[in-house]
Protein backbone atom coordinates (compact mmCIF):
# COMPACT_ATOMS: atom_id res chain seq x y z
CA UNK A 1 0.00 0.00 0.00
CA UNK A 2 2.89 2.07 1.14
CA UNK A 3 4.94 1.59 -1.85
CA UNK A 4 1.92 1.75 -4.01
CA UNK A 5 1.44 5.48 -2.97
CA UNK A 6 5.21 6.24 -3.08
CA UNK A 7 5.13 5.44 -6.67
CA UNK A 8 2.18 7.27 -7.63
CA UNK A 9 4.32 10.44 -6.19
CA UNK A 10 7.23 9.40 -7.90
CA UNK A 11 5.06 8.83 -11.43
CA UNK A 12 3.22 12.51 -10.53
CA UNK A 13 6.51 13.94 -9.82
CA UNK A 14 8.06 13.29 -13.33
CA UNK A 15 5.06 14.25 -14.68
CA UNK A 16 5.40 17.36 -13.41
CA UNK A 17 8.56 17.98 -14.59
CA UNK A 18 7.99 16.53 -17.65
CA UNK A 19 5.17 19.13 -18.46
CA UNK A 20 7.55 21.80 -17.00
CA UNK A 21 9.96 20.76 -19.64
CA UNK A 22 7.69 20.72 -22.38
CA UNK A 23 6.48 24.40 -21.44
CA UNK A 24 9.87 25.60 -22.07
CA UNK A 25 10.76 24.39 -24.46
CA UNK A 26 7.65 25.58 -26.51
CA UNK A 27 8.68 28.10 -28.74
CA UNK A 28 6.91 31.07 -27.87
CA UNK A 29 7.64 34.58 -26.63
CA UNK A 30 5.51 34.14 -23.77
CA UNK A 31 7.25 34.78 -20.24
CA UNK A 32 4.43 33.68 -17.91
CA UNK A 33 4.05 30.35 -19.48
CA UNK A 34 8.08 30.09 -19.63
CA UNK A 35 8.04 30.75 -15.24
CA UNK A 36 5.38 28.07 -14.79
CA UNK A 37 7.64 25.22 -16.75
CA UNK A 38 10.23 26.11 -14.38
CA UNK A 39 7.88 26.69 -11.40
CA UNK A 40 6.62 22.44 -12.67
CA UNK A 41 10.05 21.28 -13.13
CA UNK A 42 11.19 22.67 -9.56
CA UNK A 43 7.92 21.32 -8.60
CA UNK A 44 8.62 17.74 -9.91
CA UNK A 45 12.32 17.43 -8.66
CA UNK A 46 11.23 18.89 -5.18
CA UNK A 47 8.79 15.84 -5.43
CA UNK A 48 10.59 13.46 -6.12
CA UNK A 49 13.48 14.24 -3.13
CA UNK A 50 10.15 14.41 -0.94
CA UNK A 51 9.51 10.51 -2.25
CA UNK A 52 13.21 9.72 -1.92
CA UNK A 53 13.30 11.32 1.96
CA UNK A 54 10.07 9.16 2.89
CA UNK A 55 12.08 6.89 5.41
CA UNK A 56 14.10 9.75 6.24
CA UNK A 57 11.23 11.40 7.76
CA UNK A 58 9.64 8.40 9.02
CA UNK A 59 13.63 8.54 10.97
CA UNK A 60 13.40 11.67 11.80
CA UNK A 61 10.06 11.11 13.83
CA UNK A 62 12.14 8.02 15.50
CA UNK A 63 15.41 10.11 16.22
CA UNK A 64 13.56 13.14 17.54
CA UNK A 65 11.45 11.63 19.86
CA UNK A 66 14.56 9.84 21.73
CA UNK A 67 16.15 12.84 21.71
CA UNK A 68 12.95 14.21 23.20
CA UNK A 69 12.24 11.91 25.60
CA UNK A 70 9.15 11.06 24.46
CA UNK A 71 7.17 7.70 25.96
CA UNK A 72 4.38 6.33 25.24
CA UNK A 73 3.63 4.09 28.32
CA UNK A 74 4.03 6.98 30.44
CA UNK A 75 1.71 9.11 27.93
CA UNK A 76 -1.08 5.91 28.34
CA UNK A 77 -0.89 6.00 32.17
CA UNK A 78 -1.21 9.80 32.03
CA UNK A 79 -4.57 9.81 30.59
CA UNK A 80 -5.80 6.66 31.92
CA UNK A 81 -5.21 7.78 35.11
CA UNK A 82 -6.70 11.05 34.62
CA UNK A 83 -9.59 9.59 32.82
CA UNK A 84 -10.73 7.18 35.78
CA UNK A 85 -10.52 10.29 38.04
CA UNK A 86 -12.87 12.24 35.82
CA UNK A 87 -14.98 9.02 35.94
CA UNK A 88 -15.17 8.72 39.30
CA UNK A 89 -15.81 12.54 40.03
CA UNK A 90 -18.62 11.96 37.96
CA UNK A 91 -19.80 9.48 40.22
CA UNK A 92 -19.20 11.18 43.19
CA UNK A 93 -20.80 14.39 42.46
CA UNK A 94 -24.00 11.70 41.56
CA UNK A 95 -24.03 10.32 45.26
CA UNK A 96 -23.64 13.75 46.36
CA UNK A 97 -26.83 14.97 44.62
CA UNK A 98 -28.66 12.04 45.88
CA UNK A 99 -27.68 12.35 49.50
CA UNK A 100 -28.26 16.05 49.49
CA UNK A 101 -31.44 15.69 47.62
CA UNK A 102 -32.73 13.87 50.69
CA UNK A 103 -32.56 17.31 52.32
CA UNK A 104 -35.37 18.59 50.26
CA UNK A 105 -33.00 20.74 48.25
CA UNK A 106 -32.70 18.93 45.20
CA UNK A 107 -33.58 21.63 42.61
CA UNK A 108 -31.11 23.67 44.13
CA UNK A 109 -28.06 21.44 44.36
CA UNK A 110 -29.17 20.28 40.78
CA UNK A 111 -28.52 23.87 39.78
CA UNK A 112 -25.22 24.36 41.34
CA UNK A 113 -23.91 20.66 40.18
CA UNK A 114 -25.14 20.99 36.47
CA UNK A 115 -22.41 23.27 34.94
CA UNK A 116 -19.86 21.18 37.20
CA UNK A 117 -21.20 17.60 35.97
CA UNK A 118 -20.97 19.75 32.31
CA UNK A 119 -17.07 20.73 33.26
CA UNK A 120 -16.28 17.38 34.06
CA UNK A 121 -17.69 16.01 30.66
CA UNK A 122 -16.11 18.74 28.58
CA UNK A 123 -12.43 17.75 30.34
CA UNK A 124 -13.02 13.95 29.80
CA UNK A 125 -14.17 14.27 25.96
CA UNK A 126 -10.98 16.25 25.66
CA UNK A 127 -8.51 14.05 27.27
CA UNK A 128 -10.18 10.93 24.83
CA UNK A 129 -10.26 13.07 21.99
CA UNK A 130 -6.50 14.00 22.34
CA UNK A 131 -5.74 10.14 23.57
CA UNK A 132 -7.37 8.72 20.40
CA UNK A 133 -5.56 11.30 17.79
CA UNK A 134 -2.60 10.40 19.24
CA UNK A 135 -3.15 6.66 18.47
CA UNK A 136 -4.42 7.48 15.25
CA UNK A 137 -0.99 9.11 14.10
CA UNK A 138 0.88 6.68 16.20
CA UNK A 139 -0.45 3.77 14.01
CA UNK A 140 -1.42 5.74 10.51
CA UNK A 141 2.00 8.03 10.72
CA UNK A 142 3.84 6.36 8.22
CA UNK A 143 0.85 6.15 5.84
CA UNK A 144 -0.25 9.67 6.52
CA UNK A 145 3.38 11.12 5.30
CA UNK A 146 2.77 9.04 2.48
CA UNK A 147 -0.02 10.68 1.16
CA UNK A 148 1.24 13.72 2.02
CA UNK A 149 4.07 13.15 0.10
CA UNK A 150 1.60 12.17 -2.81
CA UNK A 151 -0.72 15.37 -2.71
CA UNK A 152 2.55 17.22 -2.82
CA UNK A 153 3.74 15.23 -6.32
CA UNK A 154 0.24 16.29 -8.04
CA UNK A 155 1.22 19.08 -10.17
CA UNK A 156 0.49 23.08 -10.60
CA UNK A 157 0.57 22.33 -6.57
CA UNK A 158 -3.50 21.69 -6.86
CA UNK A 159 -3.44 20.05 -3.27
CA UNK A 160 0.67 20.87 -2.16
CA UNK A 161 -0.67 23.25 0.67
CA UNK A 162 -2.70 20.08 2.19
CA UNK A 163 -0.18 17.66 1.42
CA UNK A 164 2.55 19.56 3.34
CA UNK A 165 0.39 20.44 6.43
CA UNK A 166 -0.48 16.40 7.11
CA UNK A 167 3.78 15.92 6.57
CA UNK A 168 3.94 18.37 9.28
CA UNK A 169 0.94 17.61 11.43
CA UNK A 170 1.50 14.10 11.41
CA UNK A 171 5.06 15.30 12.31
CA UNK A 172 5.02 17.22 14.69
CA UNK A 173 2.21 15.70 16.74
CA UNK A 174 3.84 12.13 16.70
CA UNK A 175 6.71 13.75 18.78
CA UNK A 176 4.68 16.36 20.57
CA UNK A 177 1.43 14.66 21.71
CA UNK A 178 3.13 12.17 24.12
CA UNK A 179 4.82 15.31 25.79
CA UNK A 180 1.92 17.11 26.77
CA UNK A 181 1.72 15.35 30.34
CA UNK A 182 5.47 17.32 31.11
CA UNK A 183 3.79 20.61 29.34
CA UNK A 184 0.78 20.15 31.57
CA UNK A 185 3.12 19.19 34.86
CA UNK A 186 5.51 22.32 34.16
CA UNK A 187 2.82 24.62 34.14
CA UNK A 188 0.83 23.73 37.27
CA UNK A 189 3.85 22.61 39.62
CA UNK A 190 4.05 25.83 40.63
CA UNK A 191 0.23 26.45 41.27
CA UNK A 192 -0.08 22.82 43.01
CA UNK A 193 2.81 24.12 45.29
CA UNK A 194 1.36 27.46 46.24
CA UNK A 195 -1.71 26.18 46.59
CA UNK A 196 -0.78 23.07 48.79
CA UNK A 197 -3.65 20.45 46.69
CA UNK A 198 -2.83 17.59 44.31
CA UNK A 199 -5.35 15.97 42.06
CA UNK A 200 -5.01 12.36 43.20
CA UNK A 201 -6.36 9.59 44.87
CA UNK A 202 -6.57 9.46 48.59
CA UNK A 203 -6.18 5.75 48.01
CA UNK A 204 -7.42 3.46 45.59
CA UNK A 205 -10.46 2.53 43.94
CA UNK A 206 -11.84 -1.46 43.67
CA UNK A 207 -14.78 -2.81 41.69
CA UNK A 208 -16.24 -5.47 44.26
CA UNK A 209 -18.99 -8.12 44.67
CA UNK A 210 -20.10 -9.13 47.64
CA UNK A 211 -22.77 -11.75 48.77
CA UNK A 212 -24.59 -12.53 51.83
CA UNK A 213 -26.25 -15.24 52.96
CA UNK A 214 -27.71 -17.07 56.30
CA UNK A 215 -26.66 -19.60 58.33
CA UNK A 216 -28.84 -22.09 55.19
CA UNK A 217 -26.73 -20.37 52.72
CA UNK A 218 -29.70 -18.60 51.73
CA UNK A 219 -29.55 -15.43 50.41
CA UNK A 220 -30.29 -12.13 52.80
CA UNK A 221 -32.03 -9.39 51.13
CA UNK A 222 -31.60 -5.35 52.17
CA UNK A 223 -29.12 -5.85 54.13
CA UNK A 224 -26.88 -2.64 55.08
CA UNK A 225 -23.05 -2.71 54.73
CA UNK A 226 -20.74 -0.02 56.18
CA UNK A 227 -16.97 0.34 55.98
CA UNK A 228 -14.98 1.81 58.41
CA UNK A 229 -11.29 1.72 59.45
CA UNK A 230 -9.86 3.61 62.30
CA UNK A 231 -13.08 4.73 63.15
CA UNK A 232 -13.99 6.78 59.71
CA UNK A 233 -16.93 5.50 57.83
CA UNK A 234 -15.58 4.62 54.04
CA UNK A 235 -18.87 4.17 52.95
CA UNK A 236 -22.46 2.63 53.08
CA UNK A 237 -24.28 0.28 50.50
CA UNK A 238 -27.42 -1.73 50.35
CA UNK A 239 -28.07 -5.65 49.53
CA UNK A 240 -30.53 -6.20 46.89
CA UNK A 241 -33.16 -8.46 46.91
CA UNK A 242 -30.73 -11.65 45.75
CA UNK A 243 -28.77 -11.08 48.88
CA UNK A 244 -25.97 -9.79 46.36
CA UNK A 245 -23.83 -5.76 46.18
CA UNK A 246 -22.13 -4.97 42.75
CA UNK A 247 -20.11 -2.37 42.96
CA UNK A 248 -17.73 -0.91 40.26
CA UNK A 249 -14.69 1.50 40.89
CA UNK A 250 -16.24 3.94 38.14
CA UNK A 251 -19.44 4.30 39.85
CA UNK A 252 -19.11 3.88 43.63
CA UNK A 253 -16.12 1.88 44.38
CA UNK A 254 -14.93 -0.43 46.80
CA UNK A 255 -11.47 -0.09 49.34
CA UNK A 256 -8.92 -2.58 47.39
CA UNK A 257 -7.34 -2.51 51.19
CA UNK A 258 -8.26 -4.58 53.96
CA UNK A 259 -11.06 -2.67 56.20
CA UNK A 260 -13.95 -3.73 58.94
CA UNK A 261 -17.32 -4.52 57.57
CA UNK A 262 -20.43 -3.60 59.56
CA UNK A 263 -23.13 -5.77 58.70
CA UNK A 264 -27.03 -4.65 60.04
CA UNK A 265 -30.33 -6.47 59.28
CA UNK A 266 -33.64 -5.59 60.95
CA UNK A 267 -31.48 -3.77 63.53
CA UNK A 268 -29.37 -7.06 63.87
CA UNK A 269 -25.30 -6.06 63.64
CA UNK A 270 -22.71 -8.23 63.19
CA UNK A 271 -18.72 -7.67 62.55
CA UNK A 272 -16.65 -8.61 59.66
CA UNK A 273 -13.27 -8.49 58.46
CA UNK A 274 -13.10 -7.96 54.70
CA UNK A 275 -9.72 -8.74 53.01
CA UNK A 276 -7.80 -6.55 50.67
CA UNK A 277 -7.22 -6.85 46.92
CA UNK A 278 -3.74 -7.01 46.51
CA UNK A 279 -2.90 -8.23 42.95
CA UNK A 280 -6.45 -7.11 40.98
CA UNK A 281 -8.92 -4.18 41.42
CA UNK A 282 -11.91 -6.64 41.74
CA UNK A 283 -12.74 -7.50 45.18
CA UNK A 284 -14.94 -11.02 45.24
CA UNK A 285 -16.33 -11.97 49.46
CA UNK A 286 -19.31 -13.73 50.47
CA UNK A 287 -20.17 -12.59 53.78
CA UNK A 288 -22.65 -15.80 56.28
CA UNK A 289 -24.59 -14.76 58.73
CA UNK A 290 -24.01 -17.87 61.05
CA UNK A 291 -27.34 -17.20 63.61
CA UNK A 292 -29.76 -15.73 61.25
CA UNK A 293 -32.39 -17.77 59.25
CA UNK A 294 -34.08 -15.78 56.39
CA UNK A 295 -38.08 -15.45 56.20
CA UNK A 296 -38.28 -13.10 53.50
CA UNK A 297 -37.59 -9.84 52.57
CA UNK A 298 -37.49 -7.46 55.73
CA UNK A 299 -38.39 -10.83 57.78
CA UNK A 300 -35.64 -12.65 59.77
CA UNK A 301 -35.32 -15.61 62.24
CA UNK A 302 -32.78 -15.22 65.25
CA UNK A 303 -31.25 -18.15 67.19
CA UNK A 304 -30.01 -18.09 70.41
CA UNK A 305 -26.77 -19.82 71.48
CA UNK A 306 -26.64 -23.11 72.14
CA UNK A 307 -29.20 -23.99 68.89
CA UNK A 308 -28.14 -26.37 66.42
CA UNK A 309 -30.38 -27.08 63.23
CA UNK A 310 -31.30 -30.34 62.21
CA UNK A 311 -33.60 -30.25 60.06
CA UNK A 312 -34.61 -26.79 57.51
CA UNK A 313 -36.97 -26.47 54.96
CA UNK A 314 -38.88 -23.01 53.63
CA UNK A 315 -41.54 -22.44 51.33
CA UNK A 316 -43.17 -18.97 50.38
CA UNK A 317 -45.55 -17.55 47.67
CA UNK A 318 -46.14 -13.60 46.72
CA UNK A 319 -47.92 -13.25 50.39
CA UNK A 320 -47.03 -15.49 53.07
CA UNK A 321 -44.01 -17.73 53.85
CA UNK A 322 -43.70 -21.01 56.24
CA UNK A 323 -40.41 -21.77 57.90
CA UNK A 324 -40.06 -25.40 59.69
CA UNK A 325 -36.96 -26.34 61.83
CA UNK A 326 -35.86 -28.94 63.78
CA UNK A 327 -33.66 -27.66 66.68
CA UNK A 328 -31.56 -29.49 69.06
CA UNK A 329 -30.95 -26.99 71.98
CA UNK A 330 -28.13 -27.87 74.24
CA UNK A 331 -29.00 -25.38 77.65
CA UNK A 332 -31.50 -22.12 78.13
CA UNK A 333 -32.06 -20.05 74.90
CA UNK A 334 -34.35 -18.44 72.70
CA UNK A 335 -35.11 -17.64 69.45
CA UNK A 336 -36.43 -14.44 67.95
CA UNK A 337 -38.55 -13.43 65.61
CA UNK A 338 -38.36 -10.04 63.53
CA UNK A 339 -41.45 -9.27 61.10
CA UNK A 340 -42.90 -6.11 59.34
CA UNK A 341 -45.52 -4.25 61.98
CA UNK A 342 -48.22 -5.27 59.71
CA UNK A 343 -47.42 -8.47 59.33
CA UNK A 344 -49.38 -11.54 60.77
CA UNK A 345 -47.25 -14.64 62.34
CA UNK A 346 -48.16 -17.94 64.08
CA UNK A 347 -45.36 -19.72 65.87
CA UNK A 348 -45.52 -23.28 66.60
CA UNK A 349 -43.37 -25.17 69.11
CA UNK A 350 -44.16 -29.38 69.06
CA UNK A 351 -47.32 -28.72 66.71
CA UNK A 352 -48.54 -26.47 69.78
CA UNK A 353 -49.48 -22.91 69.16
CA UNK A 354 -47.00 -20.10 71.61
CA UNK A 355 -47.28 -16.88 71.96
CA UNK A 356 -44.24 -14.33 72.63
CA UNK A 357 -42.86 -14.07 75.99
CA UNK A 358 -41.46 -10.76 74.67
CA UNK A 359 -42.32 -8.01 72.24
CA UNK A 360 -40.67 -5.16 71.22
CA UNK A 361 -41.35 -2.40 68.35
CA UNK A 362 -38.87 -0.44 66.85
CA UNK A 363 -38.01 1.25 63.50
CA UNK A 364 -35.09 0.50 61.67
CA UNK A 365 -34.33 2.80 58.23
CA UNK A 366 -37.69 3.57 57.58
CA UNK A 367 -39.23 -0.13 58.76
CA UNK A 368 -41.70 -0.26 61.38
CA UNK A 369 -40.75 -3.60 62.74
CA UNK A 370 -41.75 -6.10 65.66
CA UNK A 371 -39.37 -8.68 68.14
CA UNK A 372 -41.01 -11.50 69.36
CA UNK A 373 -38.40 -13.53 71.36
CA UNK A 374 -39.29 -17.02 72.46
CA UNK A 375 -37.54 -18.79 75.10
CA UNK A 376 -36.27 -22.39 74.71
CA UNK A 377 -35.12 -24.97 77.19
CA UNK A 378 -32.56 -27.60 77.07
CA UNK A 379 -33.98 -30.48 74.51
CA UNK A 380 -35.78 -31.12 70.96
CA UNK A 381 -38.15 -28.97 68.83
CA UNK A 382 -40.09 -29.13 66.06
CA UNK A 383 -40.49 -25.38 65.13
CA UNK A 384 -43.31 -23.62 62.39
CA UNK A 385 -43.42 -19.90 61.68
CA UNK A 386 -46.42 -18.53 59.64
CA UNK A 387 -45.38 -15.22 58.52
CA UNK A 388 -48.69 -13.35 56.38
CA UNK A 389 -47.57 -10.16 54.82
CA UNK A 390 -49.20 -7.42 52.25
CA UNK A 391 -46.09 -5.83 51.03
CA UNK A 392 -42.63 -5.25 51.73
CA UNK A 393 -41.59 -1.95 52.86
CA UNK A 394 -38.05 -0.48 51.02
CA UNK A 395 -35.37 1.28 53.24
CA UNK A 396 -35.09 4.77 53.63
CA UNK A 397 -31.78 4.99 53.55
CA UNK A 398 -28.82 7.22 52.80
CA UNK A 399 -25.90 5.56 50.40
CA UNK A 400 -22.62 6.78 50.67
CA UNK A 401 -20.40 5.26 47.93
CA UNK A 402 -16.35 4.99 48.89
CA UNK A 403 -15.16 7.07 46.23
CA UNK A 404 -16.18 9.89 47.74
CA UNK A 405 -14.00 8.98 50.96
CA UNK A 406 -11.21 8.29 48.20
CA UNK A 407 -11.35 11.62 46.13
CA UNK A 408 -11.62 13.66 49.62
CA UNK A 409 -14.77 14.91 48.85
CA UNK A 410 -16.98 16.12 52.13
CA UNK A 411 -20.60 16.15 51.09
CA UNK A 412 -21.75 18.94 53.02
CA UNK A 413 -18.96 20.74 52.68
CA UNK A 414 -18.45 21.22 48.36
CA UNK A 415 -16.32 24.12 48.12
CA UNK A 416 -12.92 22.08 48.08
CA UNK A 417 -15.09 19.34 45.42
CA UNK A 418 -15.63 22.61 43.24
CA UNK A 419 -11.90 23.88 43.81
CA UNK A 420 -11.02 20.35 42.68
CA UNK A 421 -13.27 20.30 39.23
CA UNK A 422 -12.19 23.71 38.40
CA UNK A 423 -8.91 22.81 38.37
CA UNK A 424 -9.15 19.71 36.54
CA UNK A 425 -10.73 21.36 33.87
CA UNK A 426 -7.48 23.91 33.38
CA UNK A 427 -5.11 20.78 33.46
CA UNK A 428 -7.15 18.60 31.02
CA UNK A 429 -9.16 21.33 29.37
CA UNK A 430 -7.87 24.67 28.84
CA UNK A 431 -3.85 23.26 28.81
CA UNK A 432 -4.59 21.01 26.32
CA UNK A 433 -6.37 23.14 24.01
CA UNK A 434 -3.70 25.50 24.71
CA UNK A 435 -1.11 22.35 23.84
CA UNK A 436 -2.63 21.56 21.12
CA UNK A 437 -2.60 25.31 19.92
CA UNK A 438 1.14 25.59 19.97
CA UNK A 439 1.55 22.14 18.03
CA UNK A 440 -0.43 23.34 15.28
CA UNK A 441 1.43 26.89 15.02
CA UNK A 442 4.59 24.92 14.60
CA UNK A 443 3.14 22.16 12.00
CA UNK A 444 1.90 25.50 10.28
CA UNK A 445 5.81 26.81 9.94
CA UNK A 446 6.67 23.76 9.16
CA UNK A 447 4.26 23.16 6.62
CA UNK A 448 5.58 26.87 4.79
CA UNK A 449 9.15 25.28 5.25
CA UNK A 450 8.43 22.08 3.57
CA UNK A 451 6.46 24.58 0.61
CA UNK A 452 2.96 24.30 1.34
CA UNK A 453 2.47 28.15 1.61
CA UNK A 454 5.68 29.43 0.01
CA UNK A 455 8.99 27.50 -1.82
CA UNK A 456 11.38 27.86 0.36
CA UNK A 457 12.83 24.46 0.53
CA UNK A 458 12.31 23.88 -2.78
CA UNK A 459 14.06 26.65 -4.21
CA UNK A 460 17.28 25.99 -1.90
CA UNK A 461 17.29 22.58 -3.07
CA UNK A 462 16.75 22.63 -6.48
CA UNK A 463 18.37 25.08 -8.51
CA UNK A 464 17.40 25.11 -12.02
Amino acid sequence: MLMDILSLAFYLSILSYCLGALLRAIPLPFFHLKRLGRTLMVDGVFAAILVFSYQTLIRLIDYLSYVLGVNWATFTEWVTGRSSILFLLLAAFKAISIVIGKTGLGTIISSILSPIVSSITTSLTTILTVFIMALVLRVAAGFLIALGVLMCSIPFRLARSAGAMIIAVTMVFSIGIPLMPHFIATVTRGAVTNIGYNVSLKEPVCSATLNIVDAKVHPVSQAVIEGYRDGELLYRYVFNERGQLEVDKLKGGFPCSAHEAKVEIAGIRYTFDIPGSQDTEYVNYTIQLPDLLILGPNRVVELGWGISVVNYSRSSNNSSVELTMELEVAENTYFGVYIEASDKVEVFINSEIVNASDIAEFSWYGVSYIALKYPLTAGTYLIDIIVRYYSTTPLDIVIEPFIVKALNIDIFSPELAIFYVVYMFVELTILPLVYIAILLAISYGLARLLGGASTSIARYLVAI
